[in-house]
């Protein structure tokens, strides 16, 4: 791995609540029922201040507000991070990705007034009035859209990015107008790659009811994951290399809990419940988690309120462990994310393409 006076960027997870229920995200099941085995938690401000310090600020290029499992805007604290890490370090460049249905809009012109155009706030409007709630539920457009003026009115740089599916791909040259129309900087397009064994995922409302289905996009080229590719998932894991990403873009990524991963793909193990036909290499992701963790010193060595991104990242485990992980035991989930083959080698969404407006 690297060193801390190389680190680069830190991928940040202040909260995991989210006020809202897309079907494909991990925090429930196909929107209805929640996920039982997560733990949710928050990021004081105090908590931000201690972890990332002025030396951590001093040292990195950019940080970014997203996560696996929760949505940065409703941490109450999310404006005062901000601040604080503009007057400490204003050259830091500062991403947020966000539903942007939460908070009124008072809220967001503050935040444009904080950042400057070195930070960017990415949208998730995954279409137009008629559509954009069936995959961002417990959303609404008109909302999300008052909200994202009032930051560009104020000064704020917004990006719109909008998952494309076979409901709302109609839709594609409409929303980038009204993105252009807006003021947005940046138009961007992808496509989920969450469908596992099928085109059609159901969206399950609180009682268990299918409300539709999601579909992908006509123009999607999607290689579905079949029984056959699970059933040979560890054949296809040992024949893999792994170039990790975050080790060459000397990135980290903190979580809601304030324990430090290498990456977000690594990180939400614990947090898995089994589903379908990914049952068994679920499982087994979970039982490599836990080894790398004691591999790593335990929780407690990567506990970030309790040690200081210097000490965890310059630690000799830190340091060497990753061989092993990489090479004789490697992980499922950097085999997946970063490996070189093609069965189950692919990210949480596909890029289509990002147009500047």
């Amino acid at each position: 791995m690297f060193n801390f006076n190389e680190l680069r960027g830190i991928h940040l997870e202040i909260t995991s609540r989210c006020q809202a229920a897309c079907p494909m995200c991990a925090r429930n099941y196909h929107g209805g029922l929640p996920n039982p085995n997560l733990v949710e938690g928050d990021w004081t401000l105090e908590d931000f201040k201690k972890i990332i310090s002025k030396e951590v600020l001093e040292q990195i290029q950019y940080f970014y507000f997203c996560g696996n499992y929760g949505d940065p805007m409703v941490n109450n604290d999310l404006i005062e991070m901000c601040r604080y890490s503009k007057n400490i370090a204003p050259h830091v460049s500062i991403k947020i990705h966000t539903n942007g249905g939460a908070r009124k809009p008072e809220w967001w012109s503050e935040l444009g007034t904080i950042l400057d155009s070195n930070d960017h706030v990415i949208f998730a409007i995954d279409g137009l009035e008629d559509t954009h709630h069936l995959y961002r539920v417990n959303t609404t457009y008109e909302r999300v859209i008052e909200n994202s003026k009032a930051f560009i009115d104020a000064g704020g740089q917004a990006e719109w990015s909008m998952l494309v599916f076979k409901h709302n791909e109609h839709q594609v040259d409409e929303a980038r107008q009204r993105a252009k129309q807006l003021g947005f900087i940046n138009f961007n397009m992808k496509a989920s790659t969450r469908f596992i064994a099928s085109d059609k995922y159901e969206v399950y409302d609180k009682e268990r009811n299918i409300t539709h289905y999601l579909e992908p996009a006509s123009t999607t080229n999607l290689n579905f994951i079949t029984q056959e590719q699970v059933d040979g998932f560890q054949t296809w894991v040992d024949n893999t290399e792994i170039s990790c990403v975050v080790k060459y873009g000397k990135e980290i990524y903190i979580d809601a809990q304030k324990i430090l991963s290498p990456c977000c793909f690594i990180a939400p193990a614990p947090y898995i419940f089994n589903d379908g036909i990914l049952a068994k290499p679920q499982e087994k992701i979970k039982q490599q988690y836990y080894s790398l963790v004691e591999s790593l010193g335990g929780f407690e060595k990567l506990n970030t309120i309790d040690n200081s991104l210097k000490e965890i990242i310059n630690s000799n485990a830190y340091q060497t462990v990753w061989d092993y992980y990489w090479n004789e035991n490697k992980l499922i989930m950097c085999a997946k994310t970063c490996g070189k083959a093609t069965s189950f080698s692919q990210p949480r969404d596909q890029f289509i393409e990002a147009i500047e407006l």
